[in-house]
């Protein structure tokens, strides 16, 4: 008998979500000033980095989603305890053949810029999608056969094909006014044209972004005035920010500082299982000076692993709160399939670079994103390899650098390593590998900046997208994983905790899976 996929997915996500909870609330609140005021009605948040750009069609990382989140909705959502649940649509069904989803919108919305929400709203946006190459949001349009509007508030999407895992993207999918898709990407980077609780008012890049609250919300929502999201990349600037109460809230809290600010009365901090996932692509493509390819040899990739020391690494660069990687992407995320560990083995690591013709090793350059807990977990990456001979330099930059650098086609690269971490907002397996692995995601088309290709691996992935039964899906996932992680695409790093911090007098914070904060409900104790 087939098992009933959706309803399995949703139960493993309730199970991670109550970890999560049961983590984020242990003792969090003891002894801290419940009662103190906050010095006005404008909510400040210090960010480690900025968003890339505020077309949610256009930008995709973390930081960027905090902020357009709250200027822009989609049409399901995940709640606090994992489970997907109706946002601008109140409701769904899917059709027997998979392939069709029919959603029912909420009524008498209105988006920033004071266009009606309807269905044919979410049309504008496939049609966007499909019309842009530049933008993100085509890698997901690109795999629906359709949009109809059915009528003023039913809207049906149609697949090219059965994907098990459409309903969870759904999720990450920002419905954007059409007025506001019409005038372009350099319109949206200063104006905003949601149906979220915050509307744009000002915008200085690399500075900050300040939202006046909407007046006009739909549903229930935040009641601070103002909500502004301020970079601050140095770990220490933030930690005294929030100390002061120059700012209310941040993200996120360096771990190495957890027992600096643990006994203060008027901060909170939050603890929560995490899928950010830290690695270092090798680019299997990159030539030495004498032609060689060092990351073509799948020896010297092992070897790279083996020189490295995860348990040293979580202790050292996350003060503890993070795990030895025991897959290729976070034991959080359903259908994770436990691999033996590369655990630290100098003379096996030389053994391997022997065997490979590199005993004496090589010069690379790793590029990172010049945040402090960036810089020093590529800097522990840089000393582990030394003692294998392989010599690297860090290449510092803002992350909107990295990711232009990133962006680049093979034949354009100059990536020959990248400290980086990637996490799924979709919270399912083949997010968590599809981009970053895929032989079809090679920049620009995705961030596989390995540019590793499986035909096997490939294969398993577009197979697992089809099924319906769970034991057939969990075992396509599996060969997955063991396949990426016996090839070592990348070095396997570890899995962070997200830890965050605010005042006490900060109200109606919450949290996707995984502790992405939501700010829809925001509100200060004045």
């Amino acid at each position: 008998m087939k098992k009933k996929l959706l309803a399995l997915l949703l139960a493993g996500a309730m199970v991670f979500g109550m970890t999560a909870t049961v983590s984020a609330a242990e003792d969090k609140f003891a002894g801290k000033d419940m009662e103190a005021k906050a010095p006005d009605n404008d909510m400040v948040v210090a960010l480690q980095a900025d968003a890339t750009h505020l077309d949610p069609h256009v930008s995709s990382n973390g930081f960027s989603n905090t902020i357009t989140n709250a200027m822009y909705e989609t049409l399901l959502t995940f709640n606090e305890d994992s489970e997907i649940v109706p946002m601008l649509a109140k409701d769904w069904s899917v059709s027997e053949d998979g392939l069709s989803y029919t959603f029912t919108l909420n009524e008498g919305i209105k988006f920033h810029d004071g266009e009606d929400f309807n269905a044919e709203s979410v049309v504008a946006v496939y049609e966007r999608g499909m019309a842009d190459d530049s933008l993100t949001l085509q890698r997901t349009v690109k795999d629906w056969e359709s949009v109809t509007a059915d009528s003023e508030y039913v809207v049906t999407i149609k697949l090219k094909e059965p994907n098990n895992t459409f309903i969870n993207k759904i999720t990450q999918t920002r419905i954007v006014s059409k007025a506001g898709m019409d005038q372009g990407k350099d319109y949206l980077a200063k104006h905003s044209c949601g149906t979220g609780p915050f509307i744009l008012e000002e915008r200085v890049d690399g500075g900050y972004t300040k939202m006046v609250r909407n007046d006009n919300y739909w549903r229930d929502g935040a009641t601070v005035d103002t909500l502004t999201f301020q970079v601050v990349p140095e770990d220490g600037a933030r930690i005294a920010m929030l100390q002061t109460g120059e700012v209310d809230v941040i993200d996120p809290l360096p771990a190495t500082d957890v027992e600096r600010i643990k006994g203060e009365p008027t901060i909170i901090i939050d603890n929560n299982p995490s899928i950010t996932y830290r690695y270092v692509t090798l680019n299997t493509e990159m030539e030495l000076p004498d032609g060689r390819k060092p990351f073509s040899d799948k020896r010297v990739r092992q070897a790279m692993n083996y020189a490295f020391d995860s348990e040293a690494y979580a202790m050292v660069v996350f003060s503890g709160y993070a795990e030895v990687p025991t897959s290729i992407y976070s034991e959080s995320i359903m259908y994770h399939s436990p691999q033996t560990p590369y655990t630290a083995d100098i003379e096996k690591a030389k053994e391997l670079m022997k065997e490979a013709g590199y005993e004496d090793g090589f010069d690379v350059k790793i590029i990172v994103d010049n945040t402090s807990i960036e810089m020093k977990g590529a800097e522990f990456v840089k000393q582990q390899l030394s003692q294998i001979n392989v010599n690297v330099e860090l290449l510092a930059n803002e992350s909107t650098a990295n990711a232009e650098l990133t962006s680049a086609p093979l034949e354009d690269t100059t990536v020959e390593m990248w400290y980086v971490n990637w996490g799924s907002g979709s919270y399912e397996a083949d997010g968590s590998m599809r981009s970053i692995l895929h032989s079809s995601k090679f920049p620009p088309e995705g961030y596989n900046t390995a540019f590793w290709k499986n035909e096997e691996f490939d294969t398993l992935l577009d197979d697992a997208l089809k099924m319906t039964d769970t034991d057939e899906i969990a075992e396509a996932y599996a060969k997955a994983q063991a396949i990426a992680w016996e090839e070592c695409p990348w070095i396997f790093l570890g899995n962070d905790n997200k830890l965050a911090a605010y005042k006490s007098y900060v109200t109606g914070l919450q949290y996707k899976p995984a502790g992405e904060m939501v700010f829809t409900t925001i509100g200060l104790n004045v």
